[in-house]
């Protein structure tokens, strides 16, 4: 039986944690997402705060988890699961001594740590979706929460930041009233989704023991080796299809189909019909293609004058966009970067059109 998808809400914050529970209202009332979890990352003193016992004036006197339940009950949501206790509220420590506050430079060591441990753990779960709020906390705290998820982030899993009037900042927990609620929105932030481009670091379980500036600096080291990334190389003479030092070898109509398509991206055509690939016109490209580098290829005169007269047949061009794609995927350590090279489809009913993702600018010809 299937796992649940579970929605986990993880927040950083500092002296206001009444942005928590405004992402938890945005995220569970308006926009009726129910939350199962409630992860808070903060220093000793905003974990003080979100338990009501900091000493300051103009801080809350009453606990994070009392006004989330008050919240919960108001508007008859499910309360997540969220305790008061280090497991649910995270902290940089240094020698299981609390970090205060987020200050001096090696504070800003020490927290990213923290940030960077959790949301990896996180992600390890396939089973969930991170909602992750970065509008609490100081300003360097939101960035390295917002780092993590570029990091370790999957497709699902979201960027968020609260916004409401001035006057209605941070006046109660949540809002009480509709003119309130109207308010208050929640902006849902686009993100670099980097965890394809550390995959290999991912799978071989590196990044697990690398500290924040290590994580920094394998990030700095793939982007490098990314700009200067061997294009997909289309070798004819070889029938070879190259990327890095990883080459497959195709048949010759295999070979064939994958470089008319790539012909066409590269004259601007971007995608070819179903009815376009199953076309004489097609086969006869197809034919005067391998006739003119595969000599040796079994093309008879009546076979050939067959193909181009009956065209492809979807059946046979299915097949073997099959085979071409499984060769083209072991090319490559990551199912997201294959991706873009496989031939991809696009149904449209009654002539789906077929299409290699990547730029023009990652294919060479070697003839």
């Amino acid at each position: 039986m299937a796992s649940k998808t579970k929605n986990i809400l993880v927040c950083v914050s500092g002296l206001t944690p009444q942005i928590i529970t405004e992402t938890f209202f945005c995220l569970t009332v308006k926009q009726k997402i129910q939350i199962n979890e409630l992860y808070i990352l903060t220093t000793r003193r905003g974990k003080e705060v979100i338990l009501g016992i900091d000493q300051a004036r103009n801080t809350p006197k009453v606990s994070l988890k009392k006004e989330l339940q008050n919240l919960c009950t108001d508007y008859k949501v499910k309360f997540p699961l969220f305790e008061l206790n280090d497991n649910h509220i995270i902290t940089a420590k240094e020698e299981s001594i609390e970090l205060y506050d987020v200050r001096t430079d090696k504070d800003n060591i020490l927290f990213p740590n923290k940030v960077m441990d959790f949301i990896r753990k996180l992600t390890m779960n396939q089973n969930s979706i991170l909602h992750c709020s970065i509008s609490g906390g100081r300003k360097t705290m939101s960035v390295h929460l917002a780092f993590a998820l570029s990091i370790f982030g999957r497709e699902n899993d979201k960027l968020y930041h609260v916004l409401t009037s001035e006057e209605n900042e941070f006046k109660d927990f949540y809002p009480k009233t509709k003119k309130d609620a109207k308010l208050l929105e929640l902006a849902e932030l686009p993100y670099v989704r980097l965890r394809s481009i550390l995959s290999k670091e991912l799978q071989e379980d590196r990044l697990i023991k690398y500290s924040y500036d290590q994580i920094v600096a394998a990030t700095q080291k793939s982007l490098k080796l990314l700009l200067k990334q061997d294009v997909l190389i289309l070798n004819i003479p070889n029938r070879e299809i190259q990327f890095n030092v990883n080459r497959v070898r195709l048949e010759p109509m295999e070979f064939a189909i994958y470089y008319l398509l790539i012909e066409e991206k590269l004259s601007n055509n971007e995608n070819l019909s179903i009815s376009e690939i199953t076309s004489s016109e097609f086969a006869r490209k197809l034919c005067d293609f391998i006739e003119s580098n595969y000599k040796y290829f079994y093309h008879s005169g009546e076979r050939k004058e067959k193909l181009i007269k009956t065209g492809l047949s979807p059946e046979l061009f299915r097949s073997k966009r099959s085979i071409i794609n499984k060769k083209i995927v072991s090319l490559f350590n990551d199912d997201s970067l294959a991706n873009l090279f496989i031939i991809q489809s696009q149904r449209v009913y009654g002539n789906t059109r077929y299409f290699v993702l990547t730029s023009k600018e990652k294919i060479k010809i070697v003839s």
